[in-house]
């Protein structure tokens, strides 16, 4: 009767121990979730994936790197919403086309991308929020002003 008892201890103290542990595990939780953290950005191979859609995107012209007139909109949409979630990144994709060079079309997308992150931090966010992905290439389209485009996210 004896190992009976200390058997059905032994079970109460583990059980007790399994609820203490999950009930501080769920304060934890609901402390990170209240307290607005953001989630850490998912990377793969040492680079920001994006997440969600995009808050803005900004078109240019063929062959050209020079920030559209009609970018002052979104570069002040993300600042808006940058401000109010200080937390997060902002991430910034330039794309490119399939057709001619490669190397020169990855560095007319970076080009493109380096103006809107410098209208970005000229508009008064800090440069270490913004980050750049490397150029990609938006494969088989018909609509090549979608390879003519930088996406920004916040995240």
């Amino acid at each position: 009767m004896q190992d009976d008892d200390d058997i059905g201890l032994k079970v109460v103290a583990i059980l007790l121990a399994a609820i203490i542990f999950a009930c501080v595990l769920g304060v934890v939780m609901l402390g990170v979730v209240s307290s607005g953290k953001s989630p850490a950005p998912v990377m793969v191979n040492g680079e920001i994936v994006p997440q969600g859609e995009p808050l803005a995107t900004i078109y240019f012209e063929s062959g050209k790197s020079e920030l559209p007139d009609e970018a002052g909109g979104a570069i002040q949409t993300i600042k808006e919403k940058a401000q109010t979630n200080p937390k997060k990144l902002i991430l910034i994709s330039g794309f490119h086309d399939p057709s001619g060079d490669p190397e020169k079309n990855a560095l007319l997308a970076k080009a493109r991308a380096d103006a809107v992150r410098e209208a970005l931090i000229e508009a008064g966010l800090p440069e270490d929020r913004v980050h750049l992905r490397k150029p990609e290439v938006v494969p088989g389209t018909e609509d090549m002003q979608e390879a003519r485009r930088v996406d920004i996210r916040l995240q």
